[in-house]
């Protein structure tokens, strides 16, 4: 795993060492920065090349996920609990009292939290903390002088910080100041949840898909039905072009019985080249280069048993329409479709629009996504809606919902109109509207 690490030298070397010490196979990218603002810059210029990108604290972390979308895994170092006793533990030895302390990075009732472990109320702390300003432009200044003012005015016996510049600048002016580190389990703990995001996407890249092709047999009317030699020539014709495209997508082949076939190929392969479903090549070759036609079935599945059942259900639907046609089923029952259809017989079926195809299309989003978005949508007649509420009834992380929802955003089927406080400590959520 080539894994990249955005963050001041000093922080990188010590969770560097650690990652070294703990996990094989890794190759290490330090990013440094002079200032946490380089954190957007430098993940827009490196994630490109790499498997995953490692933060060193939630500062640059925030700040570059308000700048860039995400393509591969990230993670962020947390401000844990077991840092700050740490912290308060060694001021602790050096005869600072520490229910006068001034501090960042942490919310107020984790610090509560924290001195509750080592015994101390509420009632007997005087401690300062500083506002999250992280988007403003004088974030680190303000620190500064918040730390400083309460210092001088004698609130504080020292100040504890999460921002490297804060604590370079406090030092210099003998100012007493500790910069909270990360303890080992901690940094642990995070690049083993970065890798297990890094093979999950491996794994649905690799997905088992399995493609069931029959060939459509003449009417019976026809001279070709009744014609063995004419139909066993044309069955090499659609068989030539099932292998050149079965080659297109890697794919192995079995032939089972008369025009039909399994290819079994991989999400990622199969998704890259037919352009996320939308563009079916094999059917528009086979309406070219011979005078049958194909019903295509489609299936994902998390085991071959799985893609395969899908698949042939998929052929079953498609073989309605006698023309050309793909149907998708994912899930083992949601069924997309039809897809490539040449010559739709039937408009009143259950079809996926060419708005749908359009919007994967423009958005770089797979058809899946965007007919499981339409659905739910239309299912919970959802009008505005926060990412968190979307991932929840999606079913993904809210990370992997905000990167579809940037995506559509982009290319303009997203339009955020509000702001909505979810929890009390956090930071308002969007509200957005689906226009899909």
């Amino acid at each position: 795993m080539d894994l990249g690490i955005i963050g001041p030298k000093r922080s990188i070397k010590r969770i560097s060492s650690v990652i070294k010490k703990n996990f094989k196979y890794f190759n290490i990218v330090n990013l440094y920065y002079d200032t946490y603002k380089d954190a957007a810059k430098i993940a827009k210029k490196h994630q490109s090349n790499l498997d995953g990108l490692l933060f060193t604290g939630t500062t640059p972390f925030v700040y570059a996920s308000e700048h860039v979308n995400p393509t591969i895994p990230w993670e962020y170092i947390p401000r844990h609990g077991s840092s700050l006793l740490s912290i308060l533990l060694e001021g602790i030895i050096n005869n600072y009292d520490i229910k006068n302390i001034s501090f960042d990075s942490y919310d107020l009732d984790k610090l509560h939290e924290a001195y509750e472990e080592i015994g101390l109320k509420k009632k007997d702390l005087n401690i300062y903390v500083a506002e999250d300003r992280i988007l403003k432009d004088d974030y680190i200044k303000s620190l500064y002088n918040f730390h400083k003012e309460n210092y001088l005015k004698g609130r504080v016996s020292c100040c504890i910080t999460g921002i490297v510049n804060v604590y370079k600048k406090l030092n210099s002016e003998n100012i007493p100041c500790y910069k909270i580190r990360h303890t080992s389990n901690i940094i642990r703990e995070t690049v083993t949840k970065l890798k297990l995001k890094h093979l999950a996407l491996i794994n649905e890249s690799n997905q088992i898909v399995v493609l069931s092709i029959e060939m459509d047999l003449p009417e019976e009317q026809s001279l070709i039905h009744k014609n063995e030699y004419q139909l066993t020539l044309q069955k090499m014709k659609v068989t030539e072009e099932i292998y050149l495209f079965a080659q297109r997508i890697q794919a192995a082949v079995v032939e089972v019985g008369f025009g039909n076939y399994l290819l079994f190929s991989t999400k990622s392969i199969l998704e890259s080249e037919t352009n996320n479903l939308s563009k079916f090549q094999l059917v528009d070759m086979i309406d070219k280069n011979t005078s049958n036609t194909v019903s295509i079935g489609i299936g994902y599945g998390r085991t071959a048993r799985e893609a395969k059942y899908g698949a042939n259900l998929g052929k079953s639907r498609a073989k309605k329409f006698k023309g050309n046609t793909v149907y998708a089923v994912y899930e083992g029952e949601k069924i997309i479709g039809p897809i490539n259809n040449l010559k739709q017989k039937n408009e009143n079926e259950n079809i996926i629009d060419k708005r749908l195809l359009t919007i994967a299309e423009k958005s770089e989003l797979s058809v899946n996504a965007i007919f499981k978005l339409n659905s739910i949508k239309k299912q919970y007649r959802l009008d505005n809606v926060t990412p968190k509420e979307l991932a929840r009834l999606y079913g993904i992380t809210l990370r992997s919902m905000n990167r579809i929802i940037n995506k559509l955003e982009g290319s303009g089927y997203v339009e955020i109109v509000g702001k909505k406080v979810i929890e009390k400590a956090g930071r308002p959520s969007r509200v957005i509207r689906l226009k899909i």
